[in-house]
């Protein structure tokens, strides 16, 4: 079963009398051109002329015409964005398997250039969540333009398979009602307590000045012109339920002391963060969870920005943004799982707009 099968039972949201291609060649086209280095509808549909006789080696617009960015861009705005949505998590599903014993990031990003000021539109907010060990984005979420991130997250938790998975949540998701959701839904929750939650923080930071951990890991790093350490402190005292009663499930209170030095000039800097969380883990565990949590912003939203150049999308109208942010998670999933060679995100895309083998490699066809 290819990525293309779980779009099959997606509804066209054209009228007939302008059904001119197939809404499936649309798709295929799409996706394909997004993993081949294409950004834009123009680029799209420049793809789409350029690279006709691969497109047909696949079945699609075997008449020889393909569609104009207008075209592309029509269908986007209108298709349903949480029908969309079903159909790319039905593949993520499928691509990454159980989450059990996984850590799945939770984390937001503004898509820049997606406001329309004229219309009276924002630009908008996605959340994500991120399977470090899969190299996956298993789900998005559009936040509602009256909301905000702790309204969505549970939203978006609610689609997922949490069993058996470590939760990772910043600051902003530090709220106890998330924290029951994560539980309730079979999962073990690690959130962020900072100036949001600042009665938190101040308690959690007291224990730590009042009580030895239980357990401490120092792991180091160097490399790009610094020295990097993160030290990691847990207590996990039986009596934690007690002095947090309003936070179910706690068995761990976590502090993180980073330090980075420059090696050329010698400056230093220092950073202490403080994390709650219903998992009883050694600090090592804890240690390697929370450098993974930044998994989400280092090899999802930085690869999306530079690479993928979402920041620089001008797609703004209607539900083109949405859609179009979904396809380019299923493209940086594609190009993260492939395991046929050593290359980067950026290379493989690149080579996927020279090569058809490459292209076919990626998606998951036999090369001819």
């Amino acid at each position: 079963m290819t990525l293309f099968t779980h779009f099959e039972e997606l509804q066209d949201p054209r009228i007939d009398r302008t059904k001119h291609y197939e809404l499936q060649s649309l798709i295929f086209l799409t996706i394909s051109a997004v993993v081949a280095d294409c950004e834009h509808y123009t680029e799209i549909a420049d793809f789409g002329d350029e690279r006709l006789s691969w497109l047909q080696s696949h079945g699609h617009f075997l008449d020889g015409r393909t569609p104009s960015h207008d075209i592309l861009g029509n269908l986007f705005r209108r298709m349903d964005p949480i029908a969309f949505r079903t159909c790319f998590m039905q593949w993520t599903s499928a691509v990454c398997g159980s989450t059990d014993g996984a850590l799945v990031s939770i984390d937001g990003k503004t898509l820049r250039r997606s406001h329309d000021h004229r219309n009276g539109k924002k630009a908008i907010h996605v959340i994500s969540a991120w399977s470090s060990s899969n190299q996956v984005v298993l789900a998005q979420m559009k936040v509602d333009d009256k909301s905000n991130e702790i309204t969505a997250i549970p939203e978006l938790l609610a689609l997922l398979d949490l069993k058996g998975a470590a939760v990772s949540i910043d600051a902003m998701g530090c709220q106890t009602e998330i924290a029951e959701g994560i539980l309730d839904r079979g999962g073990e929750y690690l959130l962020g307590a900072k100036g949001n939650q600042s009665e938190l923080m101040e308690e959690v930071e007291m224990c730590f000045v009042h009580n030895a951990p239980s357990s401490v890991d120092e792991q180091w790093d160097k490399g790009h012109g610094r020295i990097e350490s993160r030290t990691c402190a847990v207590i996990d005292s039986p009596d934690l339920q007690d002095r947090f009663p309003r936070w179910a499930g706690l068995k761990s209170l976590v502090r993180i002391v980073s330090t980075r030095e420059e090696v050329t000039t010698g400056k230093r800097s220092e950073e202490i963060r403080f994390y709650i969380s219903s998992l009883q883990a050694d600090a090592a565990r804890f240690n390697s969870l929370v450098r993974q949590h930044w998994g989400v912003e280092n090899q999802v939203h930085w690869v999306l920005d530079v690479t993928f150049d979402e920041d620089g999308s001008c797609i703004r109208k209607d539900h083109g943004s949405q859609n179009m942010a979904a396809i380019r998670r299923i493209a940086l999933t594609i190009c993260r799982t492939f395991t046929g060679d050593k290359k980067s995100t950026s290379r493989r895309r690149k080579s996927a707009a020279r090569s058809d083998a490459q292209l076919d490699a990626l998606l998951g066809f036999k090369t001819r």
